[in-house]
């Protein structure tokens, strides 16, 4: 106990509890997810989004259709080395539906009409362990892979 005192009276309170919110469990979580297809692509996070929730209803039902998923970032596609173009999406997912948002992007093989591979390389609970290293000047992570041959 400390004692508090006012001009016009002095109180007996309890001692401050330090509360720690970083320690709180997130109720997000975030994935990078990479997409992978054989044309350059343009795709929108509306697209994105929405192939997302058709996959987690077709494959989920009722309960894929209750998960929350939103598409905070979408990089430019680039070309890789066999012939593919890719780009990184950064998804904030609830985090009691990761699973379900998970397996219904790894399910999913068509955007615009063709064929494509998603995967999903990092997953945090904390945005900023996603974004570009900073002493990397080409923004590469060691967690990007190659895209599947379809």
């Amino acid at each position: 106990y400390f004692i508090q005192s006012n001009l016009r009276f002095t109180m007996i309170l309890p001692r401050p509890l330090r509360l720690s919110f970083s320690k709180l469990p997130s109720m997000w979580t975030y994935l990078k997810v990479s997409v992978a297809t054989p044309v350059n692509l343009d795709i929108t996070d509306i697209e994105l989004k929405s192939a997302i929730v058709q996959s987690l209803q077709i494959h989920h039902g009722k309960v894929g259709t209750l998960s929350h998923v939103d598409v905070l970032k979408i990089t430019t596609m680039s070309k890789c080395r066999n012939d593919f173009y890719t780009c990184d999406v950064i998804l904030r997912v609830a985090r009691q539906h990761k699973q379900l948002v998970w397996s219904a992007l790894t399910l999913i093989n068509t955007l615009q009409g063709s064929r494509c591979s998603i995967n999903v390389v990092k997953e945090s609970p904390v945005l900023v362990s996603l974004l570009p290293s900073q002493t990397s000047p080409s923004g590469h992570s060691r967690y990007r892979h190659l895209p599947h041959v379809f």
